[in-house]
C-alpha cells in the first residue's frame, strides 16, 4: 500500500495492481481492525485507474460487522488467527463439518440497501431499503415482513423518516426530514419479527 487517507468513516488507498489487488471490486469487503468484539469492516465503493502506470485508487466506507456472514478465526488459546469479511455466503459457504461450532443455523434477517454507500441523504430522495430472512442459509421468501423503527442515537427518530410501502412487502422505501443538525449522524433502521431482529446503519450526509 502507497498511501492512505482517512476523511470521517471514508477511507483511500492507492495499490498496485497485481494478483490480490485485482480481486477487489464494488461493494467487496473487508475486514480491516484490531481485536474487537465487533471489527470494523470496510466496503469497496469506489474504484480509479491513476496516471501512475500499475496503480488503483480505491475507496472504502466503513460498513457493518455482520456475524451471520464474517467471521473471526481463533486458536485453541482464544488467540486471533484471521479475520474473514463474508466468509459465509452463498457462492462460498462451507461444508457442514467445516464450520466453527459458534455458527448459528437459526433463523436470521439481513437489511439491504439500493446504492454503492450506506448513506442517506438530508433533503435526497427515497432509498430503498429490503429486509430478507434466512433459516440455516436458506432464503425464505414467503416471510411476513415484520416492524420497521428508526433511531438517531439510540432516540425514536419515526418522526424524521417518511416511509412508502412497496409492490413487495419486504422492500420499503425511506426519505430522511431531518435538516442539516443531523450531519454526521447514524440512522439506524430496525427490523423485528417474532424473534429475529436485523438492524442497518445509514449514514446522514449532505447532498
Amino acid at each position: 500500500m502507497y498511501k492512505t487517507e482517512s476523511p470521517e468513516n471514508q477511507t483511500k488507498a492507492i495499490l498496485p495492481y497485481n494478483d490480490i489487488s485485482k480481486t477487489l471490486y464494488y461493494n467487496t469487503r473487508s475486514i480491516i481492525s484490531v481485536d474487537l468484539p465487533e471489527p470494523i469492516t470496510w466496503r469497496v465503493t469506489k474504484v480509479e485507474g491513476l496516471a501512475h502506470k500499475g496503480n488503483i485508487l480505491f475507496t472504502f466506507a466503513q460498513d457493518q460487522f455482520d456475524q451471520h456472514h464474517d467471521y473471526i478465526e481463533r486458536n485453541e488459546d482464544g488467540g486471533l488467527i484471521g479475520m474473514w469479511a463474508d466468509y459465509y455466503n452463498e457462492s462460498n459457504l462451507p461444508i457442514d463439518s467445516l464450520l466453527p461450532e459458534s455458527y448459528d443455523f437459526g433463523n436470521y434477517a439481513e437489511i439491504t440497501y439500493a446504492g454503492a454507500e450506506p448513506h442517506i441523504k438530508v433533503n435526497g430522495s427515497y432509498k430503498s431499503i429490503t429486509i430478507t430472512y434466512y433459516n440455516s442459509n436458506e432464503l425464505l421468501n414467503n416471510q411476513t415482513p415484520g416492524e420497521w423503527s428508526y433511531y438517531i442515537d439510540d432516540t425514536d427518530a419515526s418522526d424524521l423518516v417518511k416511509v412508502l410501502p412497496q409492490e413487495s412487502p419486504n422492500t420499503i422505501k425511506v426519505k430522511f426530514l431531518g435538516d442539516e443538525h443531523y450531519l454526521g449522524k447514524i440512522l439506524t433502521i430496525k427490523n423485528i419479527r417474532d424473534t429475529v431482529v436485523a438492524e442497518l446503519q445509514l449514514q446522514i450526509v449532505s447532498l
